[in-house]
C-alpha cells in the first residue's frame, strides 16, 4: 500500500515527461528542416517535378493534332493537376508531416548528430549542394526513363495483342 501513491505519481508524471520528450525532439526537427533549407527545396522539387511533367506531357501529345480547343482544354486540364499537386504537396501542409516522420524516425542523440555534422563545413557542403545532386538524378532517372519508355510500349502492345487473342479464343463464360 506504501507504494500505490508513489506509482500513483508516476502514472501522472510519465506522459508529461514523454511529451516533454516529444517537444524537444520535434523542436530538434524544426532546427534541422531550418538547417537544411528543406522549405527550399520542397519548393525546388515541386518546381521541376512540374516542368518535368509539362515536358513529358508536350512530348507524349506532339503527335496527337489537337485542335485550337482541345490543346486549350488540355492545358487547362494541366494547369489544373498542377495546381492540385502545388496546393496538396505545399510546405505549409507537407511540414507537420515531415515533423512526425523525422521525431516518429530519429532519436534525440541521433538529430544532435545530425545537426552537429549540419553546423560543419562538410555538412553545409551537404545541403548547399543537395538541390543540384537531386534535380541532376532526376535528369538521369527522366533520360533513363526515355530510354525504356519504346520497350515499354512494346511490352504493353504485346500483353494487349495477347489479351485480345486469349478473349478471341476463350470459351463463352455461363
Amino acid at each position: 500500500m506504501k507504494r500505490l501513491p508513489f506509482v500513483l505519481v508516476l502514472l501522472l508524471i510519465l506522459p508529461t515527461l514523454a511529451h516533454a520528450d516529444d517537444a524537444s525532439r520535434r523542436a530538434k526537427v524544426e532546427e534541422m528542416i531550418s538547417a537544411t533549407k528543406m522549405d527550399q527545396m520542397m519548393s525546388q522539387m515541386l518546381d521541376q517535378m512540374s516542368e518535368r511533367m509539362k515536358t513529358m506531357t508536350s512530348q507524349q501529345t506532339a503527335n496527337l493534332n489537337m485542335s485550337v480547343d482541345q490543346r486549350k482544354v488540355f492545358d487547362d486540364y494541366q494547369a489544373h493537376v498542377n495546381q492540385i499537386m502545388a496546393d496538396s504537396l505545399s510546405w505549409e501542409k507537407m511540414k507537420p508531416l515531415i515533423i512526425t516522420v523525422y521525431s516518429e524516425t530519429y532519436t534525440d542523440e541521433e538529430l544532435d548528430g545530425i545537426l552537429a555534422f549540419y553546423r560543419t563545413p562538410a555538412g553545409q557542403a551537404l545541403i548547399a549542394k543537395s538541390p543540384q545532386v537531386l534535380a541532376k538524378t532526376m535528369d538521369l532517372v527522366q533520360k533513363q526513363m526515355q530510354d525504356i519508355q519504346p520497350k515499354i510500349q512494346q511490352a504493353t502492345q504485346d500483353f494487349t495483342h495477347q489479351m485480345k487473342q486469349l478473349n478471341s479464343t476463350a470459351p463463352a463464360k455461363p
